[in-house]
């Protein structure tokens, strides 16, 4: 997953324009093979791709994702539109950004690209540490205070949180939204138990680079589950 997130982002600095395909495991050496008839540059050479980048011609790359429930996304990503294409291109950092699973890709100021998580997986899990410092179970009866999980109950799960979060790859667009998930937990943590010392959250480890694997098609058919 790393070296896949790692190469979609290096491929997005020359060729930023993506059209996203999903298709089932069974098919997908089938609709990868159809891309590459589609879009002969696929199989090309770098400095092929390179030349034609130069000269303002379309040269279309294919990043195979990691499949997950039966499906597999395929990316194309090319420098130009391409004329005449069947598929649906997009700008994939405008108006609405590339989004896989739950990382969503991301420019910075600076013009560094990287993997953040997704606007949704933020929210999710800032909804998911509020709630477990500051209670649940709905609105408390009448004169009854609002339900919390005792501190070192709340102060446990929180580290389960954390520890979780550890797992998502530490790139750094990521690793930045998981320091501020840390602060954020810190914040809460402090506004409602003053009396009880906050959650350590672990730092998150940097992703080390990993080199994109390459094979031919027909190689990836058992990977998909497909016939040996």
């Amino acid at each position: 997953m790393t070296s896949a997130l790692q190469i979609v982002a290096r491929l997005a600095h020359s060729s930023p324009f993506v059209a996203v395909i999903e298709a089932p495991v069974a098919k997908a050496v089938q609709i990868a093979q159809r891309q590459a008839q589609r879009y002969p540059t696929i199989d090309t050479d770098h400095g092929t791709r390179t030349a034609l980048r130069k000269i303002k011609m379309p040269a279309v790359q294919l990043v195979i994702m990691p499949p997950e429930d039966g499906e597999v996304a395929m990316l194309l990503l090319s420098n130009v539109v391409p004329a005449d294409s069947r598929e649906h291109w997009h700008n994939a950092f405008a108006p609405y950004p590339l989004t896989w699973r739950n990382y969503e890709l991301t420019q910075t100021a600076a013009g560094r690209i990287t993997w953040r998580l997704s606007t949704e997986a933020r929210q999710h899990y800032r909804a998911r540490i509020a709630r477990l410092i500051t209670g649940r179970g709905g609105q408390p009866g009448y004169g009854k205070r609002p339900y919390q999980l005792p501190p070192q109950t709340a102060h446990d799960q929180i580290i389960k949180l954390a520890a979780h979060l550890q797992h998502y790859p530490g790139l750094s667009g990521i690793r930045s939204d998981v320091f501020d998930l840390a602060q954020y937990s810190t914040r809460v943590w402090t506004a409602t138990h003053s009396q009880e010392h906050y959650p350590v959250w672990p730092t998150m480890p940097y992703a080390r680079f990993s080199q994109a694997q390459t094979a031919p098609l027909p190689d990836l058919i058992p990977l998909f589950g497909g016939p040996s």
